[in-house]
């Protein structure tokens, strides 16, 4: 089972795929999403990190500033005014 993830932001798509893990700050503190995550809407930090595990293997971190997401059904869309890849997909596993 994975996540069908979606980031994107004013300028641009920034990253979509498949996923096993997201991990982004929100303006509560950071949320872990794995799948089966019950619907889930909430408020981006207005600067804050993004972490993707894909589905082939590696992280993926992103900067992102302001902005939301919502997870229903095992899709994680996440809108950010600004977003920008950190780092990119490592070693597979």
């Amino acid at each position: 089972m994975a996540l069908t993830v979606e980031v994107v932001s004013r300028e641009n798509v920034v990253w979509t795929g498949e996923a096993s893990y997201v991990r982004v700050r929100t303006t509560n503190g950071d949320l872990g999403i794995y799948p089966g995550l019950i619907p889930t809407c909430a408020l981006l930090a207005e600067d804050g990190e993004l972490l993707i595990r894909p589905v082939d293997g590696g992280e993926l971190t992103t900067r992102l500033h302001d902005g939301f997401l919502t997870v229903s059904n095992d899709k994680v869309t996440i809108a950010a005014k600004h977003a920008e890849i950190a780092t990119p997909t490592t070693d597979k596993k």
